[in-house]
Order: structure tokens, then C-alpha cells, then sequence
């Protein structure tokens, strides 16, 4: 049988101290997950200001090696240990004024895959979850440039197909050949004037969440997805687990098209949820909803709820609460 590195399940020859792949030593298990509570990253170490807004993203700051404390090189490996720097943080919350993220390694996962970025710039707010693809090589520095290429976009007051179109582009740029490319998912959402457009392509989803429950606003690019969206039990006819394979992502290797959109208006009060499987693969995780919460506090209660669940998968969380009572309809409770 091939050896499998334990944590991204590449192959790896006999005699190999350390992934070609994701540089993970092959001789020890991953290390364990941070806690959900741990402390917030602080504000700045993460995003920068754009286009008259400012946002705030998961990705991991520069510096020396985290396992070892050695000098990382360019080629983003440590020159002592061998070990590959981390893209993302295995743990990060952000919030802004009226927005609000968490993401989480998990449980069960050897890094991070999963990646988010949010903006505020006058009266909009802006999201952007993505969820690297483990097939492929490097899926965490995909989802990473994804989102800070997407949000730089939609704070500086581009639209959700601009923004996609930028990660689109950056993540293509990413691959050294044609095909097996780094991929991820795009799902991203702007709030303004009362109004939330989303866009999405992968599995990645997006909910509008109020006192009548939670409404999914996006269809999975997958044949499972397409069937439930189509009101066919998927169940019934017992499909095999390809039926849950992405059709559409981002990558040099992806099918060409823009975005799904569609667009919200609430009429009452509630909170845009946008989330990616590591949260939504557990059915239940509408009953941990508080819909009355803000923003920080729902977005730290349902990446808990993922892990105390099981947490099999990485973990985001991003919440955009709206107050459709106030003057403009789009102003945020804190």
C-alpha cells in the first residue's frame, strides 16, 4: 500500500521525512487544533485599508517558522526543519462594524484549508468565505489568495463578478501545470442600502436566517445539489459519493463562467450566515442559532456548535446581521 501523508493525503515514498506537498513531517501526527476561544487576531494583523474601507482576513502573517522558529524561505518551507509555513490561521475571529468571522481548523484536519476575508467601507459590508479543495495541491494558499484578492474588490466598491474574477485569475496564477491545480470554493456576499447580493460557485453557502427559521440562498455545484435543488430525493436513489463532487471551482483547471447571484431584500429583520461544509455538513447546526445574537457572538457559537459536533472539517463562520427597521434598511446591529 502507498503512504498517504496524515494530513493531506499525499502520496508519499518510503524514506520521505517531510510531505512534498504540504511539508507536514511524516514521522509524527498533526499537531491538535487551537480551541475555538482562543484570542482574537488582533486588528490590522490580517487586512489592510482599500479603496476608503478597511478589511480584515485569516490569512497568516509573515515571520519565521512556527514549528521550529527557523528562517522560512521563499519557497515558503523552513530552511531548518523542512516544514511549510502555514497560508492561513488555524484559528482566527475578525469583526468589523456589522460583520463578523471565525474560522477553525477542527478537529480532525492538519491544517487550515478554509480562508475568509471581510470589509466595511461607508454603508457597505462585505464577505468573502472560500474552502480550499483537499484534492489538490496547495488548496490552502488557493482559498487564502482568494479571499484577499475578492475583498480588496468589493471594498473598493466593485461588484461579487469583479471580485470573483480577480480571485479567479490569482488562484489560475497559482499553478505551476495545467491540470491537478490549487482550487477552492467562492461564495461572497455584499451588504448595502438594506439590499445583500451573494455570489457563489462550489459548496460553500449562504443563509438568511430570522424568526421564521433559516433559508438557503445558494444550490451546491454538485449533482447532489442540483437534485435537491430540483425537489428530487438525492437519498432515494442512492447515489454514489461522486454525486457530491464540486462541478464548479476556482483554479487554472476550472470550468469558465461567472458566478451564481442572487439577491435579498428583506422585509423583517435577520442574519446573512455564509458558511463553508465544515459548519453546514452537520444538519442540525440551524438549532444553535440565536438570531437576536450579534454578529461576533453568533459567527464564535456556531464554529463551537461544528466542533462539538464532531469537527471533521475545517470550520468558517461569517455573519452579517441586518435591521430592516432602520432608516436606510441596511444599518447593522453591532
Amino acid at each position: 500500500m502507498t503512504a498517504r501523508c496524515p494530513s493531506c493525503g499525499a502520496p508519499a515514498a518510503e524514506g520521505d521525512r517531510f510531505c512534498e506537498s504540504c511539508g507536514t513531517p511524516l514521522a509524527a501526527p498533526p499537531a491538535p487544533a487551537t480551541h475555538p476561544e482562543a484570542p482574537t487576531v488582533p486588528a490590522g494583523a490580517s487586512g489592510a485599508e482599500a479603496g476608503g474601507g478597511v478589511w480584515r482576513s485569516s490569512k497568516a502573517g509573515d515571520g519565521p517558522c512556527g514549528g521550529c522558529g527557523g528562517a522560512v524561505g521563499d519557497d515558503g518551507y523552513c530552511d531548518a526543519c523542512g516544514a511549510r509555513r502555514t497560508v492561513g490561521l488555524d484559528h482566527a475571529e475578525d469583526e468589523l462594524p456589522g460583520v463578523a468571522a471565525v474560522t477553525d481548523r477542527g478537529l480532525r484536519k492538519g491544517r487550515n484549508e478554509d480562508a475568509y476575508a471581510i470589509g466595511a467601507a461607508g454603508g457597505r459590508r462585505a464577505v468573502v468565505v472560500c474552502d480550499g479543495v483537499s484534492s489538490s495541491p496547495d488548496s490552502d494558499t488557493a482559498a487564502t489568495t482568494a479571499v484577499v484578492e475578492a475583498i480588496g474588490v468589493l471594498v473598493g466598491g466593485g461588484d461579487i463578478a469583479g471580485a470573483y474574477r480577480a480571485a479567479s485569475d490569482a488562484v489560475a496564477r497559482l499553478a505551476t501545470v495545467p491540470v491537478d491545480a490549487p482550487a477552492c470554493t467562492f461564495l461572497a456576499a455584499v451588504v448595502e442600502d438594506g439590499q445583500a447580493t451573494v455570489g457563489w460557485v462550489g459548496d460553500s453557502r449562504a443563509y438568511w436566517v430570522d424568526a421564521g427559521g433559516a433559508r438557503c440562498l445558494t444550490v451546491d455545484d454538485s449533482l447532489a445539489g442540483q437534485l435537491a435543488a430540483a425537489g428530487v430525493d438525492a437519498a432515494s436513489l442512492r447515489l454514489s459519493a461522486q454525486a457530491a463532487a464540486l462541478t464548479r471551482w476556482l483554479g487554472a483547471d476550472a470550468p469558465a463562467g461567472d458566478p451564481h447571484l442572487v439577491t435579498l431584500r428583506p422585509e423583517a429583520g435577520g442574519v446573512l450566515v455564509l458558511a463553508s461544509d465544515g459548519l453546514t455538513r452537520y444538519t442540525t447546526w440551524t438549532d444553535a442559532i440565536d438570531s437576536t445574537a450579534g454578529a461576533p457572538e453568533l459567527a464564535r457559537t456556531l464554529t463551537t456548535f461544528a466542533r462539538d459536533a464532531g469537527g471533521a472539517d475545517n470550520i468558517t463562520v461569517a455573519a452579517v446581521p441586518i435591521d430592516a427597521t432602520a432608516p436606510d434598511r441596511g444599518e447593522a446591529r453591532p
